[in-house]
């Protein structure tokens, strides 16, 4: 006999008790619930009175039992009436409601707040910085074997450090058969072992950092040497998996390369290889193949390289060579240019015959430059210090603005050459170069300014000892990143190299890559007294070098250091406005000055002469409180605004203050129609 237990009872009407084996309920008579072979129907009532098991006389004994329960209905709900909450309750409702939302909001700000922390750049370094240029195989040699390498700059990082540079630039380190003096690269994730070792590098890299100084790598991705594994690869056959790594065509006709295209260094710019009977293009020379970024492959590998050195921590790259990354597929002829004159051309064919519309800047450069850009941005964010990227192109200015990208999603800065190849030292021609490049730079660029590379001859010997000192005070106080060559700063000069000595067998470039001078002593404290340079030093050595210059408070080096802390330490200089008072044939006559909230703005007054004669002017404007910043020579304690007196090459820096009555178009009407002359480039 089966008992109820008393605890449920209170749900349970009736209880029926079926001998039957249908387990289903008439339709309306309630839900079935089954266990076992006992099927219990539920129905509902509204009868509630609790029962007990004594309502249920019966003994469930057959297995095949059917129970059916009737379910008492739910009571209704009873509905509570509550009072209206009071004046003081809502207030406090209220209250709670503002302080809720105020806390929402900053939430969000927070959020905000990290979100921009977490894609921020960092911190721009460059901005306050020079960038110093620095050749390897020239700058210290520390094993004796006559060649520049890693050890030797790492024992030279005190000199950075007290020259007050935060960027050091690094010419190409990698292995290399060195006959593009680097620029011909076997292997890019290594160190040639003439420069010594990953693990050096490493130790270089740490030391810099350590001093807070960035290190700048080359980056040479439009071509490689010809004993890269890549190469000899691709060349094997015309089925090989890296045979579309580099550009093969057949030629027009046997003997024929496939267009007119001409090198930089002359001649054709493609190669006839035997093995395969097809042609290989190379911009350069013709050991200097050129990639295929027309092939995801190469732009993937090429990624890689960058993450290697990004991973070990390295600050950026210059860029080498970027106008020529890409090339017309359909391998078209160019044209003949209209402009050429065939009288500077000494061994036809010259490059400048044509127009250099299919294998210069071609569709396409842009996008591979935004892609390595966004790549170095990630790691901008990850180490909170922005990678640069610097471009190297040479071009008119309209095509080298468009490097910048929008926003500089391109390049951090290309290259500004146009005082590098510039000529004509007059103020009227310096004004227009630095006012063309300032109009049409994107907003919030940052401007740069170049005076001497690996690649041309050295400032002191194209424009003039005298002038050096003038030039060097221009770099450093127009707004914007100088990027300064080794040995400028100690007024360094070409050096003639005896053709049996000669390295660069293409364009004479030697004279401009001589050794550091250091001392007095044997090679200038290059290398061992004993060893022999890989290039000849300046005869006058003994005169321009480190040693004698740093005791010299009148010399080119205490000069450079002078400048370089104004330059990072003064907003106006790194990064305040310019204008032009005057431009002569003589004269550069410009104002630096940093916006303020000030009622008397901080000027600085430059005043340049260029020419290799003495001469006089003056500054109309009634600045007060003026006093000499210094000389270029470093040598005079005044001067006056009435009567400013400048020897052959010199230059001055004067500090005034401007009551802020005197607006900006004030100073504007005070400059010299000349300052507007243009366009010049």
């Amino acid at each position: 006999m089966a008992d109820i237990d008393e605890d449920t009872s209170p749900l349970i009407q009736s209880v029926e008790v079926q001998e039957s084996d249908e387990e289903e309920a008439s339709e309306g008579e309630g839900t079935v619930k089954e266990q076992g072979n006992i099927k219990a129907v539920l129905t509902p009532s509204n009868n509630n009175r609790r029962k007990t098991t004594s309502d249920f006389p019966f003994s469930v004994e057959d297995r095949t039992a059917s129970v059916s329960v009737n379910i008492p209905a739910r009571p209704p709900r009873h509905h509570v009436t509550r009072p209206p909450p009071s004046k003081h309750h809502r207030r406090a409702r209220w209250i709670v409601g503002i302080l809720i939302i105020l806390i929402l909001l900053g939430l969000v700000a927070v959020a905000i707040a990290l979100v921009v922390t977490a894609t921020a750049p960092g911190e721009t370094w460059y901005r306050k910085s020079v960038i110093y240029q620095c050749y390897p195989q020239s700058f210290q040699d520390s094993d004796g074997d006559g060649f520049g390498d890693l050890e030797g700059i790492r024992s030279r990082i005190s000199y950075f450090k007290e020259l007050g540079i935060r960027g050091v630039w690094l010419n190409p380190i990698y292995p290399s058969p060195k006959r593009d003096n680097g620029y011909d690269i076997s292997n890019y994730t290594d160190i040639d072992p003439v420069y010594g070792n990953i693990e050096i590098f490493k130790r270089l890299l740490a030391e810099l950092h350590e001093n807070d100084i960035h290190l700048i790598l080359d980056f040479v991705p439009n071509h490689t040497s010809d004993e890269h594994p890549w190469f000899k690869e691709s060349k094997a056959s015309k089925t090989n998996s890296k045979r579309d790594w580099y550009v093969w065509a057949d030629g027009v006709a046997p003997g024929y390369p496939p267009n007119n295209w001409l090198s930089v260094f002359g001649n054709s710019s493609w190669s006839y290889d035997e093995t395969t009977d097809q042609w290989y293009y190379h911009q350069f020379s013709s050991y200097q193949p050129d990639l295929n970024y027309s092939n995801p492959q190469v732009k993937q590998v090429m990624e890689d390289v960058l993450k290697f050195w990004l991973d070990l921590g390295v600050d950026g790259f210059r860029v080498d060579a970027v106008e020529f990354l890409l090339e017309d597929p359909q391998l078209q002829n160019e044209t003949l240019n209209p402009l050429f004159n065939e009288s500077e051309c000494s061994s036809p064919p010259c490059y400048d015959s044509l127009v250099h519309n299919l294998t210069t800047n071609y569709p396409g450069i842009h996008e591979l430059c935004r892609d390595w850009r966004k790549l170095v941005n990630g790691y901008s964010i990850q180490d909170r210090s922005e990678k640069i990227l610097i471009g190297e192109i040479y071009d008119n200015i309209e095509t080298v603005m468009t490097y910048y990208g929008n926003s500089s999603n391109e390049f951090t800065f290309p290259f500004n050459f146009f005082l590098l190849v510039n000529s004509d030292w007059s103020g009227v021609r310096i004004n227009c170069i630095v006012k063309s490049w300032l109009d049409r730079m994107p907003g919030g660029a940052t401007a740069n300014w170049v005076l001497g590379n690996h690649d041309n001859s050295r400032i002191a010997t194209k424009a003039g000892l005298f002038r050096a000192r003038a030039l060097l005070l221009l770099l450093l106080t127009l707004p914007g990143t100088p990027v300064t060559y080794y040995g400028d700063e100690i007024l360094m000069t070409d050096v003639y190299v005896p053709l049996d000595k000669r390295n660069d067998t293409f364009e004479g470039r030697d004279s401009e890559r001589t050794p550091m001078q250091w001392n007095t002593s044997n090679h200038s404290g290059f290398t061992f007294p004993n060893a022999e340079p890989w290039l000849p030093l300046a005869t006058n050595y003994s005169l321009y070098n480190v040693e004698v210059e740093k005791d010299n408070s009148t010399s080119m080096l205490s000069l450079y250091k002078k400048l370089l802390q104004l330059h990072s330490t003064e907003a106006a200089f790194y990064e305040g406005e310019y204008m032009c008072l005057d431009a002569t044939k003589d004269l550069l006559v410009y104002l630096r000055w940093k916006e303020s909230d000030a009622n008397y703005k901080e000027y600085y007054i430059i005043v340049i002469n260029f020419s290799d004669q003495d001469t006089n002017t003056k500054i109309s404007i009634d600045f007060a409180n003026t006093e000499l910043v210094f000389s270029t020579y470093l040598d005079r304690s005044n001067v006056s605004l009435k009567s400013i007196s400048l020897r052959k090459g010199e230059g001055v820096i004067i500090r005034g203050y401007l009551s802020d009555t005197c607006n900006k178009a004030d100073l504007s009407s005070s400059a010299s129609p000349s300052c507007s002359a243009g366009p010049c480039l």
